[in-house]
This record gives C-alpha cells, structure tokens and sequence, in this order.
C-alpha cells in the first residue's frame, strides 16, 4: 500500500493580536502550537531530506506511516523568532523556502507590499478593500490615458476577481493585478505607491524587520532545518519569458549557494506558478523534487515528483479539518 504524505505550507506564524498588522493573512502562534501537538500525537514529523531520499532512491520504504512535513514560504523572521523555537520544542525539522532578493538586497518583495497594504484594508482605518479596488481603477484609467496599452479596468476585473476558498473576489482582484496582471513596471510602481500611502514606512528598514537574515539561516541549517529555492524576485515563474526565468531561479541558487545543496536541491514555486519549461529546467538542473499549493497529499508513484501538492496552514486541525 502506498504511503500517503501530508506536506503543509505556512507563511506567517506571529502573535497577531499584539503584532503591529494584527490584520496580516497569517496564523497565531498559539494555533501554530496546537497544530503541532496535534501531529506530534497523529503523525509522524518527516524532513525534507527523508522525502528526498526517498524520491531520488524511489524507495517509499524510507517514507514513515502518516508522515507529515512541514513547509514555510518566503523567509519571513516570524520563522526565526517562532516557528525555529516550536519546531525544535517539538522535535520536528521544518523546510524554508525564502527569496533571495528580500535577503540579499533588503528589497521589500510587491508580493509582502500587497499583503500589508489588504491588512490595512481588513483593518479599516485608512482605506478599506473597495476603495482599494477604486485606487486600482484610478490607477489603470491614468496609464490607458498615458496611451500605455492596458485593458480596460472592468474587463481586468471580470477576469480576475475570482473568489477562492480563502479570499473574495475583490481582494483577489487586488493581489492578482498587483502580482501578474500588469506590466512588471506598472504593477511595481502602484504598489510602492500605496504602501506608501497607507503603510507609510521606509521600504528598507520595513524589509530589514520583515525577513530573516543569512547569520539566522545558517543557525537553523545548523540544526537541522532545511533550505530550499523560493526565486529571487517572488515571480510567476510559468509566465515570464525562458531566459528571464532562470536567470531568477540561478541567481537564487547562487545568493543561497552553502545554505541549498548544489544538487538533489527542492524548488517551491512562488504563487504555485510553473509551466513545462520551468519543470524542464530545474530538471536538468539536478532539482529532486518540486512544490506547488494545490490541496492534497503526496503518493510515490502516483504523483509527479515536480508538482507536489500541499495543504494550507489553515487545514490543519483546530483552525481546519483535512489535516
């Protein structure tokens, strides 16, 4: 009988209520502990070095009953300051995935603008969701009168404002328009711009807070915490032209070269975003095994080793019920 994985994806981990973005898209720390001691007694805690064995050898022997390893995007110090901590208290050895920009450059990512800016959105006080949406027409309707060729402002949001099982459409309305939907150069500029306006923080020294360092990294590699390609930049890596994508996943591995391994190494794509070329690639690369964020578990055998899926935080028990 086939061993079934349960692989699950965390991004922010942090006391909420008394953290400066109580509204952030994140799970509390005192969930987080539940979640733990609930699979500490259900499952067996796996590291990503057992699955790549287990993948590389194809012997799901190596693989335990129940087995559930636990994954977290983006390299947020939330993973230093708390998950590192609950993690060893609970002998289990996380995988992290962060982006080399963030840490090399101290760049804040447009992905972590929208997130705080849909925060500030959720808390009301200087704008709120539907004047978002009406800051991203204003926005749209200047650069088409610019004679910049952009569709119109109610065709974007018929196509992208598609509700999940998380978000409702208008959020991800604004998340997809700011992450893909424009040109790089549009997209890039209207995020910095409402950050500013309604976060109102230096974008360096926000970054610098935001996302653990190489010195914290190395510290958890050295007790056993596991590292892995997330990009460079946050991109959807299926849609950017072929060289520019692995000009992105190459300098990732480079910026992270002694922290990733240089071969049997794991990618996570960003937004779950990958096409054939992207797989292609990372194959030849002597990439093992590969992430993405569709909800399910893993089978050897049955499952693409470059497509893995993986539950939400928010699916495990007490906050959810698949895990």
């Amino acid at each position: 009988m086939s061993k079934e994985i349960k692989l699950v994806m965390y991004h922010y981990v942090r006391d909420l209520k008394n953290s400066a973005y109580p509204h952030i898209k994140g799970l509390d720390q005192s969930v987080f502990e539940k979640q733990m001691a609930y699979m500490k007694e259900h499952y067996t805690f796996l590291s990503m070095e057992d699955l790549v064995e287990a993948v590389v050898t194809k012997n799901d022997r190596l693989l335990p009953e129940h087995g559930v390893l636990l994954t977290f995007d983006d390299g947020y110090v939330d993973h230093y300051e708390v998950v590192y901590k609950v993690l060893r208290k609970y002998g289990a050895k996380g995988a992290f995935f962060p982006n080399a920009m963030a840490v090399k450059d101290h760049k804040l990512l447009t992905v972590n603008r929208i997130h705080f800016i849909l925060a500030a959105a959720e808390a009301g006080e200087k704008v709120t969701i539907q004047k978002l949406v009406e800051e991203c027409r204003r926005q749209v309707e200047m650069y088409r009168r610019e004679g910049i060729d952009l569709p119109e402002f109610d065709k974007l949001y018929q196509k992208l404002a598609v509700p999940n099982r998380w978000d409702p459409g208008e959020v991800i309305f604004v998340k997809r328009l700011l992450q893909n939907a424009l040109p790089e150069r549009i997209r890039t500029d209207i995020a910095k711009e409402l950050f500013a306006r309604y976060i109102g923080e230096e974008e360096e020294s926000f970054a610098k807070k935001l996302y653990m360092n190489r010195q914290q990294m190395e510290e958890m590699k050295d007790h056993g915490m596991y590292f892995g390609i997330h990009g460079y930049d946050h991109y959807w890596l299926g849609k950017l032209e072929e060289d520019d994508m692995k000009q992105d996943i190459e300098k990732a591995r480079i910026c992270f070269k002694g922290l990733v391994p240089e071969k049997d190494w794991v990618m996570n794509y960003p937004y779950g975003n990958y096409s054939d070329a992207v797989i292609r690639y990372i194959q030849e690369n002597r990439c093992a095994l590969a992430l993405g964020v569709e909800a399910g578990s893993f089978v050897m055998g049955r499952d693409n080793v470059y497509t893995i899926p993986r539950y939400d935080a928010n699916d495990v028990y007490p906050k959810g019920t698949l895990v």
